[in-house]
């Protein structure tokens, strides 16, 4: 399988090709000779801002062993062994700023409810499914101009327009709450960029440079209206979370060794061995 390469991201560009599925994946993959042109298969690969879109065969292997179909801006369509829960799990702990808890930590702090999107504030990846229930389709929001929910259940997005070419990315069976999570989500993404970018320009002096774009995540039409953000700091929240992340190991030595009094006596110990941020 080659990798050819594109002035119009690295996929196939015949109006035909412009939409994709799951159904169409398997009708196109090891029958259509166009196809095979931007094929790769690729073990180590890793998500990242060139993601557009990640479509899961965990249950049915596409071919008898490919896990995930994974469309990419540069390397094209990649064929995969790995499975989409894999890959944002790998993006998540060798990525992600604080790992997935510190998502649910901020989620929690701006009143949302659901888990459909790893976000760094320029980057959001969407799962069609909460990402909880395991092996799911995900979708680059920041690769993404437009949705919109059809008939039967499918949700279809539309990437951005490169070289006046589009390409619409379409699932099944998603939930009619699907336009709402996707508005939930980019507000996380959004109030994310907002929190990282003031503790970088207030705290650490940087000046920081708001980007302009056409995709969802620049579209302030969905950020809808929420409460203040300046009361939150990112110390803050990280030092919440470290001091769950403590309490949690003391319920668990307690239950362990079926001591219900060590939970208590941990809290007391690392409240007593946390260093003061002084210089003495």
């Amino acid at each position: 399988m080659l990798k050819k390469e594109s002035d119009i991201w690295n996929l196939p560009s015949g109006h035909k090709y412009r939409f994709w599925s799951q159904k169409l994946l398997r009708q196109r993959i090891g029958i259509d000779q166009e196809i095979d042109k931007y094929l790769i298969e690729d073990k180590l690969y890793c998500v990242n801002p060139a993601t557009i879109a990640l479509y899961q065969f965990q249950k049915q292997p596409l071919l008898g062993k490919y896990k995930s179909v994974i469309f990419d801006c540069n390397q094209g369509i990649v064929l995969s062994c790995r499975s989409t829960q894999a890959h944002l799990t790998s993006f998540a702990q060798n990525c992600l700023f604080a790992g997935l808890e510190f998502q649910r930590e901020f989620a929690r702090k701006i009143n949302l409810v659901g888990h459909n999107v790893i976000a760094t504030g320029r980057l959001a990846y969407f799962s069609l499914r909460s990402y909880n229930t395991g092996n799911i389709d995900w979708i680059a929001l920041h690769n993404m101009a437009s949705f919109e929910s059809l008939r039967n259940n499918v949700t279809a997005f539309e990437s951005l327009t490169t070289n006046s070419f589009s390409y619409i990315f379409t699932y099944d069976n998603c939930s009619r709450h699907i336009p709402r999570k996707v508005s939930d989500s980019l507000f996380f993404n959004h109030a994310l960029y907002l929190l990282g970018t003031l503790h970088l320009k207030s705290n650490l002096g940087w000046r920081v440079k708001r980007s302009v774009g056409d995709s969802l995540i620049d579209q302030s039409s969905y950020f809808h209206p929420h409460q203040s953000l300046e009361a939150l700091s990112l110390k803050t929240v990280m030092n919440e979370l470290l001091d769950k992340k403590h309490a949690r190991y003391g319920n668990y030595l307690a239950d362990y060794y079926e001591l219900p009094l060590i939970s208590d006596a941990h809290k007391s110990a690392y409240s007593n061995s946390k260093r003061p941020d002084t210089l003495f």
